[in-house]
């Protein structure tokens, strides 16, 4: 590089969780000190460790850049001093709170302008950030846990990181960390824990986090991607709009594609505050805004939508004047679905909540029982609860961070003991393993893997360690199939588990893991079983740099283990599918306690996607495009058809392959009996909890009356509803099959 070269842009590294208190401070500065121990020029630009006994310690001898006073009402504020590290010039500063908006008066208004100064300077910069904080997903942390969120980070930074690392704890895990007084003071820790720290709150942020960095990573392995389909959203500049364009970035994500907001005024002249409103979100959002005049409001929306050829229309609905309202969407809706027959149309849940008067859920003929519930009657009453440590690959630490747990648990008096572990002679592993009781004693290694369950039944300690649940136990058994027997007699567990070592991972996967003939799996089954199952997250990068320095296999086995297990398409692959698994858990959590609670408005963490299927043909598209956009959501769907009188056995054959392929999809077929076709669909969406209503606009006269259509989109005013395009010339086959393991096979319900 010349003299006068401007420096290569640094990098950007952000520790995500869902929550406070998940320790991502903490993790920024254990990198921190790791790589000042590699030898790296690293200093803490701001750090706020909120007088956090762990965090405090974790500084440890690591410089710390001084902090800028700024006097302000009365008081002085500190913020990070950005003119100290630029002249300072490390090699990587760490930055805690990307999301913080500095004292008036500082060079920048944000921090995270801050961070890209510094990245400008040539400065790496390791960060942390909550979900919550995140532009696009700033109206489902509100809906969900009804406080404001008055910080936020345009989507734009997140997307342009290089790493986003992770941290997850499970909402109880976290609900005890506060109850500990780790998190706040003791005076605030009741209020927190009735508060944002509610389990439902936490579970649903977790989701959120775990399928952002899911979607942030790509497609998934055979997926053939469309062309992009961009989305129009038309905004009024009212306080709904924010919403609607959160709503269509989400969309347009979803699809590949771009997202422009059009706003349509009738004059010009005193609508200039709510055009710059408007355009103020939008550029956090990095959506375009289009600003038209006209008094026909409908037509201009129209105009545009042709004139980008929009492939998907995002509504919105006023809450006033309802039946103002109704007038005026049956213009919109109707004129689109005339006129735009190319285009989906998204009709988007109001935020009010369900109407008065709402019906209880029709009888259906066909209800699978919920996972949650099964599981209650199947397990034994017990004492102890499982925590699995779920990790993608060797190296990501998960035998350190249940040991770590459970040194905790020791030192506030709970009788702890290891059953079984393999350090494979890393440093990290045996510091943690120091001052915890093995059981059977500190012997060879080979001693130290054995688990021996009738000496730890004995023993009978109040928590246990089991490293590798795939491990053998007693009589050829897998440890995973002897847990039980452990939690039965009261002994809380703490395991590991490798994603490889899952049934289900073994058979998506096929010949791209390479893997000894007589290698145990486990049966899945264990995740249902496990009351908390975490997953320790690290990006290949890091992953890479600890194989290359000798942390994981010897120097001699290298360059084999980078042709194998850590190949960067197969880590990247494993890392997406251990995302979406410990989602799929913390769903299963969350519904169970929105039952539990008689939450009927959905909580936007995973997409129930109902498919709406009438005694017609032609339909099978309709069930194939719900499949596949739950299954791009990672989501679950249902088609749904109502049986208003009795039906011919036409109908009941055509039914019945509508079932067979729904089936076949990995999706739910259910009947519902009712003469109201729009209210029972209302009602069994909310029974669900779906996210999405799927309508088909059919062939010629279409599979809805223009009444059913009305009555349904505004009876569903708290689920979203889509009606489908007709299909398109330009549309070109897309594969649904996702990274997950195969969707079961259910039985094909009576029709």
């Amino acid at each position: 590089m010349s003299d006068g070269a401007a420096p290569a842009r640094g990098r950007l590294r952000v520790y995500l969780g869902a929550a406070p208190g998940s320790g991502k401070t903490f993790a920024m500065l254990r990198e921190g000190r790791e790589r000042v121990a590699e030898g790296e020029d690293v200093v803490v630009g701001f750090v706020e460790t909120y007088g956090r006994p762990r965090t405090v310690q974790a500084v440890g001898q690591l410089e710390v850049v001084h902090r800028l006073r700024v006097p302000y009402r009365g008081t002085v504020l500190e913020e990070m001093d950005l003119d100290a590290v630029l002249a300072r010039r490390p090699q990587i500063a760490l930055v805690d709170e990307l999301a913080h908006t500095n004292a008036p008066g500082v060079r920048n208004a944000k921090r995270w302008e801050d961070v890209e100064a510094l990245r400008d300077a040539g400065i790496d910069v390791v960060t942390t950030l909550n979900v919550q904080h995140v532009e696009s997903v700033k109206d489902l942390v509100e809906h969900i846990t009804g406080i404001p969120v008055r910080e936020t980070i345009p989507d734009r930074v997140l997307d342009r990181a290089d790493d986003v690392h992770f941290i997850d704890i499970a909402p109880e895990a976290l609900r005890k960390r506060m109850g500990h007084g780790n998190i706040y003071a003791a005076d605030k820790v009741e209020l927190a824990l009735r508060n944002f720290f509610r389990p439902g709150n936490l579970a649903a942020l977790r989701e959120i986090a775990l399928r952002l960095v899911v979607q942030r990573s790509g497609g998934a392995r055979g997926e053939v991607r469309p062309a992009p389909q961009d989305v129009l959203v038309a905004v009024s500049g009212s306080a709904s709009s924010e919403a609607l364009m959160r709503r269509g970035v989400r969309i347009a994500r979803v699809f590949g594609g771009m997202c422009t907001a059009v706003m349509v005024v009738r004059s010009a002249e005193g609508t200039q505050e709510a055009v710059d409103r408007t355009r103020a979100v939008a550029d956090l959002l990095q959506c375009s805004l289009i600003v038209r005049e006209s008094r026909d409001v409908n037509a201009k929306v129209l105009d545009v939508a042709k004139e980008l050829d929009s492939r998907h229309v995002v509504l919105g609905e006023s809450l006033q004047r309802p039946a103002v309202w109704r007038r005026m969407r049956k213009s919109m809706l109707e004129r689109i679905l005339e006129e735009l027959p190319g285009v989906d149309v998204h009709v988007i849940a109001r935020v009010e909540g369900r109407p008065r008067g709402q019906r209880p859920p029709p009888p259906r003929e066909s209800q699978r029982r919920r996972p949650e519930d099964l599981l209650r009657e199947l397990t034994p009453q017990r004492r102890g609860a499982l925590r699995i440590y779920l990790g993608y690959a060797r190296g990501v630490g998960t035998t350190t961070t249940m040991l770590e747990e459970g040194r905790r648990r020791r030192e506030r008096g709970t009788d702890v003991v290891v059953a079984a572990v393999d350090t494979a002679g890393r440093r990290e592993c045996e510091g943690a393993l120091s001052g915890l009781e093995l059981l059977g004693g500190r012997s060879d290694a080979a001693e130290r893997r054995r688990l021996d369950v009738v000496a730890l039944l004995r023993r009978s300690p109040d928590v246990v360690c089991i490293d590798d649940l795939a491990g053998a136990a007693e009589d050829g058994l897998v440890r995973a199939e002897v847990v039980s027997r452990i939690l039965d007699a009261g002994i809380t567990v703490l395991a590991t588990l490798h994603l490889c070592d899952l049934r289900s991972t073994a058979a998506a996967m096929g010949g791209m893991l390479r893997r000894p003939p007589d290698a145990r799996l486990v049966e899945d089954a264990v995740l249902d079983l496990a009351d908390e199952v975490e997953l320790v997250d690290v990006v290949p990068s890091v992953l890479d740099e600890r194989l290359r320095r000798g942390d994981i296999v010897p120097p001699a086995e290298m360059a084999r283990a980078l042709q194998d297990d850590f190949r960067p398409e197969l880590l990247t692959t494993l890392r997406t599918m251990a995302f979406r698994i410990v989602a799929q858990h913390t769903d299963r959590r969350l519904v169970a306690y929105m039952h539990e609670r008689s939450i009927e408005r959905p909580w936007e963490a995973r997409a129930r996607v109902v498919a709406c299927i009438p005694p017609r043909p032609h339909l099978e598209n309709l069930i194939r495009r719900a499949a596949k956009l739950s299954g791009s959501l990672d989501g679950e769907f249902r088609a749904v058809t109502v049986r208003t009188a009795e039906r011919t056995d036409e109908e009941k054959a055509q039914l019945k392959s509508y079932a067979d392929l729904t089936a076949e999809l990995g999706g739910e077929f259910v009947t519902l009996r009712d003469p109201d076709p729009a209210g029972a669909i209302a009602a069994y969406a909310r029974e669900i909890l779906a996210t999405e209503i799927l309508l088909s606009r059919g062939r010629e006269s279409g599979h809805w009356s223009r009444g059913t259509l009305r009555k349904l989109v505004w009876t569903l005013s708290d689920v979203d509803i889509h009606i489908l395009a007709r299909r398109r010339t330009d549309e070109r086959p897309v594969a649904v099959r996702g990274m997950g393991p195969e969707p079961r096979r259910l039985p094909a319900p009576r029709l």
